[in-house]
């Protein structure tokens, strides 16, 4: 892992100095430190650091509200450390751009584990970004995208890498954007292949897609009914892993 210049933002001192270190050994540079939204924004302008660490627990403004607030002025991999691991928590995170969450108190390894996640999950963000038309639609896109890998991980049994990997492959076959090519296997995740037990083949599920996945109900039954008797069945089971 590369040397990192690291901004913390975090109002307990001794806490904030603990991750320092932990931060130190693990071959980073703390460039600054923070206590508050304006603190964390002032620092990330002047600073420019590479990786934002901040607490979700803040004076006024929470640590997810000051990372969607940096975020605004400055496109960066932000970690919030958080004391418990909430839904409703990571959810809030996600949807404000925050690339990973970690729950305290914080371990060295999974410290290190968590900065490799963040820093791939940013680069997966920034191909998402060059395809929108701005921060908003990117945030969006990249909703569906993590909800995507997701889907590709439990259905496939592969990692989060591969199931990028994968969707990135798709979008390029269908000549989509990521996160059209996201909203795609959402859409047939719901629709087709919920609570079944389909052979694991993400290559015919794709060839499923391009033969009119997208297109609407009413024209896949008008193209149906033009075809003759001898066509196959318009509603045929189409093959994706399950588990």
């Amino acid at each position: 892992m590369r040397e990192l210049r690291t901004l913390v933002v975090e109002d307990k001192w001794i806490v904030a100095r603990d991750l320092k270190v932990q931060l130190e050994a693990l071959g980073h540079q703390v460039v600054g430190m923070a206590r508050d939204t304006r603190g964390a924004l002032r620092s990330a302008l002047t600073l420019e650091p590479e990786l934002v660490i901040t607490d979700v627990r803040l004076p006024i403004i929470d640590g997810i509200d000051t990372a969607r607030t940096v975020l605004s002025y400055r496109t960066i991999p932000i970690i919030v450390l958080t004391a418990y691991d909430a839904a409703d928590i990571v959810r809030r995170a996600r949807e404000a751009g925050v690339m990973a969450c970690l729950v305290t108190p914080v371990d060295r390894h999974q410290l290190s584990r968590t900065i490799d996640e963040a820093l791939a999950r940013f680069k997966e963000f920034e191909l998402v970004r060059q395809e929108a038309c701005g921060m908003t639609e990117a945030l969006e896109s990249r909703a569906l995208v993590e909800r995507a890998k997701r889907v590709l991980m439990r259905r496939l049994s592969v990692s989060e890498t591969e199931a990028f990997r994968r969707l990135q492959q798709q979008s390029q076959a269908i000549g989509a954007t990521l996160g059209k090519s996201a909203a795609t296997v959402l859409r047939a995740e719901e629709l087709l292949f919920k609570g079944t037990n389909l052979p694991r083949n993400l290559p015919a599920m794709l060839a499923a897609i391009r033969r009119g996945l997208k297109s609407s109900p009413d024209a896949q039954r008008a193209r149906v009914a033009g075809r003759s008797s001898l066509a196959a069945p318009a509603h045929a089971p189409l093959p994706f892993p399950s588990r």
